[in-house]
């Protein structure tokens, strides 16, 4: 009877060391996730680690102008804060981003490319129930990718569909990753021009891109989501000639 005690508490023991095991992984598993990829403004260029901060929905790149699609990942942080300036006690749920495992794929779900991209940021840590938020820079559709899917002169868009894993530490020296995130993007060759009114000289036949004056000076990220006006890049690009 002693022997079959000693079984029963060993049993009772692994069971629960077993099932605060598995608490600990699924915490971890939520501890970093990926919200969305920001939307970079044509006016400043810039995003901002903001849960309010706009995001897009599905990505497009123009091998025209650019061969990788990187995007700006908000990436929210919900471990709870360790510092206390009290005791001298320094932050350490703080995130670094280092690196991010990306796989591509086609429409049909066929592999298109694994490699490993470098990521750069931070997240900070949660504030009561808030996540801390960050933004980690990371190439999701790579220029093999891109030159793989997109053969012609005119080609696209054709559908690229990117699962990405963010990886990292913190300041304790725990390394942490997000879950799955997967990003679906148009690849295409010259979509993303665009030809405004303004631009077309009336007296010419046919459209152009003619008239440049007033046009704008730049653009954002070019070939990444936002739309290139032909203003920018006419007699550069043979893309930026109206057909």
């Amino acid at each position: 009877m002693k022997i079959q005690r000693r079984h029963v508490g060993s049993l009772t023991a692994l069971l629960a060391l077993g099932a605060s095991l598995g608490a600990g992984c699924a915490e971890n598993e939520s501890s970093l996730f990926v919200r969305g990829v920001l939307k970079f403004p044509e006016e400043t260029c810039e995003v901002t680690a903001e849960a309010s901060a706009p995001v897009i929905f599905r990505g497009t790149l123009d091998v025209a102008f650019s061969s990788e699609y990187s995007a700006a990942l908000l990436v929210g942080n919900q471990m709870v804060r360790r510092g206390n300036a009290a005791t001298l006690r320094t932050e350490t749920s703080r995130v670094i981003f280092e690196s991010a495992d990306v796989h591509t794929f086609d429409s049909a779900g066929n592999e298109l490319a694994a490699f490993s991209a470098a990521a750069s940021g931070f997240a900070d840590p949660a504030t009561g129930a808030e996540p801390g938020y960050g933004i980690a820079h990371v190439v999701l559709v790579d220029s093999g990718t891109s030159a793989t899917v997109v053969g012609g002169a005119n080609a696209g868009p054709v559908e690229v569909l990117a699962r990405v894993i963010v990886r990292g530490h913190t300041l304790g020296g725990e390394e942490i990753a997000t879950g799955e995130f997967q990003w679906p993007v148009d690849v295409c060759r010259g979509c993303l021009v665009s030809f405004p009114g303004e631009a077309d000289d009336p007296l010419q036949p046919g459209r152009d891109c003619s008239i440049t004056d007033d046009g704008p000076t730049g653009v954002c990220r070019p070939g990444v989501d936002n739309a290139v006006d032909c203003r920018v890049c006419v007699g550069v690009n043979p893309f930026c000639t109206p057909p």
